[in-house]
């Protein structure tokens, strides 16, 4: 009988240290946050529409926001492959507002097409990488 009176005694004081170093191991690792790195680029499409672009990339999904002339921000989402490729979705309140497909250069410099969703219209774009 003091045996087990001995177990439960030692069990209730150790529980709240046990817990306690549990949730101290939880905040620590919910307190990481994992460093998303962001790209800015700044260019034209058809070489007069002056836009600037901002997205990161995690794994092959990009996403991010798109200024175009008229100084609105549009959400962009897509995907890039291996090769460096993308096509992104132009959202503006919501709805398509176009697509861009193109490629990252190996000197850091975006080339590609603008389109409108429904494709009847497209331009070229080019944009470099600008350090903020």
């Amino acid at each position: 009988m003091k045996l087990l009176a001995g177990i439960l005694i030692a069990a209730v004081v150790s529980a709240p240290l046990i817990l306690e170093n549990k949730m101290d191991m939880q905040e620590q690792q919910t307190g990481y946050e994992k460093k998303i790195p962001t790209f800015n680029y700044e260019g034209s499409i058809n070489g007069k529409y002056l836009f600037k672009m901002v997205f990161t990339r995690e794994d092959n999904i990009l996403s991010g926001t798109l200024i175009n002339t008229y100084r609105e921000k549009n959400q962009v989402y897509g995907t890039i492959d291996h090769e460096d490729s993308f096509i992104l979705t132009e959202y503006e309140y919501g709805q398509k507002a176009g697509v861009l497909e193109g490629r990252i250069m190996q000197g850091g410099e975006i080339k590609g097409t603008w389109s409108t969703p429904d494709g009847k219209k497209w331009f070229p774009f080019f944009l470099i990488k600008v350090t903020s």
